[in-house]
């Protein structure tokens, strides 16, 4: 009788731990690339750009110039507010750190005021901060405080091509 008392008591604390760690996973935002919006700015120019892989965002053909969208921030928690400090993202700048910056993703989070509209930026990630020339993810870490009860968020992905030899690109966005 005692060795079931026991497993009933070890099961349930099995399960406070999953749900613990189902909790604290929750708290994650990630965004495909090809599901934020094409910023206003493009739409003159919808044949600029082109979705690879069914994610990633890239210039089409021999097109230069630059790429913004925008992806809506939400509070993946039901009560409470993330804790999150880092911005990661899945790119490919074909010049690395390059100081020429022929090619370049930049992806910025914001927050806007909801009675007030006005926005600042909350974190910046920029590829050439890195060396990497390859298709790879990276993070930044930043201090922020979160409050979605009074501001609103997004991240924008901005792509640059100033020439057609190669193709920046970018599938994800995500913060942790």
């Amino acid at each position: 009788m005692k060795l079931n008392h026991a497993r009933v008591i070890l099961t349930m604390l099995l399960g406070c731990f999953m749900l613990v760690g189902q909790r604290a996973s929750a708290s994650r935002w990630t965004a495909v690339a090809s599901t934020c919006a094409i910023g206003v700015d493009q739409v003159g120019d919808a044949g600029i750009y082109a979705i690879t892989g069914g994610s990633a965002i890239t210039f089409s053909d021999s097109n230069t110039g630059e790429i913004k969208t925008r992806c809506n921030v939400t509070n993946p928690l039901d009560s409470g507010v993330p804790t999150w400090n880092t911005l990661t993202v899945g790119y490919q700048d074909p010049d690395g750190s390059s100081p020429s910056l022929t090619y370049q993703v930049t992806v910025t989070l914001y927050r806007v005021g909801k009675s007030t509209g006005n926005y600042s930026t909350v974190a910046i990630f920029d590829s050439g901060s890195f060396a990497d020339k390859v298709a790879t993810s990276h993070s930044v870490t930043f201090s922020h405080t979160f409050d979605f009860t009074n501001y609103a968020y997004w991240v924008t992905l901005d792509l640059v091509r100033n020439d057609s030899t190669k193709n920046p690109s970018v599938w994800f966005v995500g913060l942790n």
